[in-house]
């Protein structure tokens, strides 16, 4: 029983921030250039997470990794799906990869 309360503790302390602003903040009022701003931080905050492991992402092979960069950049350029831009960019570095680069 005692991990259940734990659990459930977690819970309720992992969702209260993220209740409390939509109670106390009124999106209404915010200024539209905060508004632009704030629309950012997830991009960045996504961008901070996955770009250090990307660069590391194939062990002794930077050329591989930065190649399958790119080719992660150049194809979410043109395509807006994430789901279709993970799955090209693994397989353009596994092509990468099979190739020897």
């Amino acid at each position: 029983m005692e991990i259940t309360g734990i659990i459930i503790l977690m819970g309720v302390v992992t969702y209260l921030p993220r209740l409390v602003p939509m109670y106390i903040i009124d999106v209404e009022r915010i200024p539209g250039r905060l508004k632009l701003f704030l629309s950012f931080i997830p991009y960045a905050a996504l961008g901070a997470l996955i770009l250090p492991g990307s660069i590391s992402a194939v062990n002794g092979k930077p050329v591989v990794s930065a190649l399958g960069i790119l080719s992660a950049v150049i194809i979410a350029w043109f395509n807006r799906n994430i789901i279709v831009t993970v799955l090209l960019t693994v397989l353009a570095t596994f092509i990468f990869i099979s190739a020897g680069f």
